[in-house]
């Protein structure tokens, strides 16, 4: 029963996460893309992140399945976040359905698809289909969060004879992860990952890494948390001369809400400069898989 708290309380931090970051990234791009940028040729500002973002997908749909011109596939976008690959799908000819676990990120999703998605709250685990309905299952940046083999077994009897899994994702590398803070990036080991593979008899289309295209995005979000950061300090730095009492009682409120290990990554986040693209490149393989379940 605790465990299970815990993993609903951490879902629904990570949503309240995803729906800050499509704030801040409409802001700043006046797209909604959640993901990473691929920086190949370009200066790593805000003002090219948007280009940045729009280059990963024209990639990511360079490994769409080849189909006859006049084909339509259909497309099970799962973590689909706020419909922008869907929109491009769609405009493409392609019929899409999207899950997301989030009401805010379906509302956008409808929006920017123009209510030609079938959009369905929920997650992965928990989504009821009718077997063999997709010619693709395509994970961009969602494959973390659900584990290895429920993905990959789940998303084969998906699809139909000769379909496809197109992933886009960040795995864990080899090397050991020292102190409490965590670094940069997520998911599953890649060698979890490639014996995953191997015992479910996938046949692997594209192996490909963009490990080093994508790292720069790391540093830009680190900016952004230390300009936060900054911010934060001046309002403490005011308080502390006008406002004493209210900064205590904020201190205690934040104290509340917050354990020790969790204020400290904040803190780290916030105020130092840890989260670097060589981090990224260290402990992580971003990959793109384009993967055939042996049976189809």
């Amino acid at each position: 029963m605790i465990n299970f708290f815990k993993k609903k309380k951490k879902e629904a931090s990570r949503l309240v996460g995803l729906d800050i970051a499509l704030k801040v990234s409409s802001f700043v791009t006046g797209k909604e893309h959640l993901h990473y940028g691929l920086w190949e040729k370009l200066d790593v500002t805000l003002e090219n992140l948007g280009k940045a973002q729009e280059a990963y997908t024209n990639l990511l749909f360079k490994y769409l399945p080849k189909k006859e011109p006049q084909k339509k596939l259909e497309i099970l976008d799962i973590g689909g976040g706020a419909g922008e690959n869907a929109k491009k799908l769609i405009e493409r000819g392609h019929r899409v359905t999207i899950i997301v676990p989030s009401k805010i990120l379906a509302e956008h999703a409808k929006i920017n698809t123009n209510k030609k998605a079938k959009i369905l709250i929920t997650t992965f685990e928990d989504y009821i289909p009718k077997y063999n309905s997709f010619d693709l299952c395509l994970f961009a940046e969602s494959f973390q969060y659900i584990p290895i083999k429920t993905a990959l077994k789940k998303a084969s009897i998906l699809l139909k004879n000769n379909g496809e899994i197109l992933i886009a994702d960040c795995f864990r590398s080899d090397k050991k992860q020292i102190g409490i803070i965590r670094q940069p990036g997520g998911g599953a080991s890649l060698k979890s990952m490639e014996k995953e593979l191997e015992i479910q008899k996938f046949k692997i289309l594209v192996r490909k890494e963009i490990t080093k295209l994508v790292a720069p995005s790391v540093e830009l979000e680190q900016k952004f948390y230390n300009t936060l950061g900054f911010s934060i300090n001046r309002i403490v730095t005011s308080l502390n001369v006008n406002r004493p009492i209210t900064l205590k009682f904020l201190k205690i409120i934040y104290k509340i809400f917050f354990s020790k290990r969790r204020r400290k990554r904040l803190e780290k986040r916030l105020f130092e400069n840890t989260r670097t693209a060589d981090s990224f490149i260290k402990y992580n393989h971003y990959m793109i898989y384009k993967l055939r379940p042996g049976s189809k």
